[in-house]
């Protein structure tokens, strides 16, 4: 009997263990979840706050003008670090924009010039309308290699004959004894044609005036930029927003008509060298995305991008 109880009690004894045992066990499986459970919440939290963006998993292509390239390429950024999306920027010069533009290749065109009476027979021969958006303002600013003395300012008359082959010798404006070298754009930028008619041609009061023979056709501002200020006794003219760029490098820049380039200049009207720069979409054709983009552009964050890469805002 007393065997009886004894062993009784072992047995009751070693229940109690097992059965703190497994309290133990099982409040320590609790304690070890409740970090894996906050860890989910904090995921689910993550997953809310990071919402997808508007337009994420869409592309738009812009093509055109290298003068926007500067302006064009940060707005992008901010754009779809805003929105989402991938927007891919790349230049060619506005008359290749337009022209994707109107066989559909690209969905938006960068210009820096307004698009031309044939360019618009074109696209509406084929059943195109083209779109025009204003996205900012530029000045052409003349830049002359770092060798050049004694040359601060031209007239729109000097420049004229100048880029046509009547001046060839720096010293007839002032400068060293020295042949002049021309640097222009290539007929395919939107440049090269506002200062064939703005400048060469007289404001196109002297439509038969064209650039001399023996000028240097670049495809780019950043091609001027660097013959001007890798070769002696040269000229160029480039975007408002390649200048800082020039002045860098070496290059000098000169007043027009008494007036410097500048933002301001551009703004109240008194630089002669200046023009709009426009983007370029078909009616009817642009998604919301491309629609979210000219907003944008066009928008006070758009225009301090614009400003801040030396531009000049439209509002």
């Amino acid at each position: 009997m007393i065997k009886s109880r004894s062993n009784l009690l072992i047995l009751m004894s070693m229940a109690i263990i097992i059965l703190f045992l497994g309290i133990t066990i099982f409040s320590g499986c609790k304690e070890e979840a409740a970090p894996g459970e906050e860890i989910v919440e904090e995921e689910e939290v993550t997953e809310e706050e990071s919402e997808v963006k508007q337009f994420e998993g869409q592309e738009l292509l812009i093509s055109g003008s290298t003068t926007l390239l500067p302006f064009a390429e940060p707005v992008a950024a901010a754009f779809m670090d805003k929105y989402g999306g991938s927007v891919t920027i790349a230049g060619g010069g506005s008359g290749t924009g337009i022209s994707e533009c109107i066989n559909e290749i690209n969905d938006i065109a960068n210009s820096s010039r307004q698009v031309a009476s044939e360019e618009i027979e074109e696209a509406q021969s084929i059943g195109i309308e083209l779109v025009e958006v204003l996205v900012a303002y530029d000045g052409i600013s003349i830049i002359l290699s770092g060798n050049i003395e004694g040359v601060e300012e031209l007239s729109i008359r000097q420049l004229s004959d100048i880029f046509r082959g009547i001046i060839t010798n720096w010293s007839d404006v002032g400068g060293p004894d020295a042949e002049i070298i021309l640097a222009s754009r290539d007929s395919a930028s939107g440049t090269y044609e506002y200062f064939l008619e703005a400048v060469v041609q007289m404001e196109k009061s002297e439509e038969e005036n064209d650039f001399a023979p023996t000028v240097l056709a670049l495809q780019s501002n950043a091609d001027i930029v660097n013959t001007v200020t890798t070769t002696d006794n040269a000229i160029g003219y480039i975007g408002l927003g390649y200048l800082q760029e020039a002045l860098d490098k070496g290059a000098s820049v000169i007043t027009v008509e008494g007036v410097e380039p500048s933002v301001e200049t551009i703004k109240n009207g008194t630089y002669p060298i200046s023009r709009g720069l426009y983007n370029y979409y078909r009616e009817g054709d642009l998604n919301g995305m491309g629609l979210a983009y000219l907003d944008f552009i066009q928008s006070n964050e758009g225009q301090e991008i614009a400003l801040d890469t030396g531009f000049v805002p439209i509002n």
